[in-house]
C-alpha cells in the first residue's frame, strides 16, 4: 500500500501537491482544535481540582473549627457557673 502511495506521488506530482496541501490543512485544523480543547479544559480542570481540594482539606478544617468554637464557649459557660457556685 505504501509503495502505491509513493508511486502515485512520483507519477502524479499535481495530485501529490494537492494531497500535501490537504494534509497540511488537516494538521493545522487538528492543532487548532487541540489548543481550543486545552484552553477550555484547563479552567474546568482547575475548577474540579479546587472543588476537590475544598472538600478534602478546607471543609473538614472549617467544620472542626466551628465545633471547637462551640465546645469552648460551652466549657467557658460551665467554668463560669462553677465559679459562681463556689464563690462565698
Amino acid at each position: 500500500m505504501l509503495v502505491l502511495v509513493v508511486l502515485a506521488a512520483l507519477l502524479f506530482p499535481a495530485t501529490a501537491r494537492i494531497a500535501g496541501i490537504g494534509a497540511g490543512v488537516f494538521l493545522l485544523i487538528l492543532m487548532v482544535l487541540g489548543y481550543l480543547i486545552f484552553a477550555f479544559s484547563m479552567p474546568f480542570f482547575a475548577w474540579i481540582m479546587g472543588e476537590a481540594g475544598y472538600k478534602v482539606f478546607l471543609k473538614p478544617y472549617v467544620r472542626a473549627w466551628r465545633i471547637n468554637r462551640i465546645r469552648n464557649a460551652r466549657y467557658l459557660r460551665e467554668a463560669l457557673q462553677r465559679g459562681k457556685e463556689n464563690s462565698p
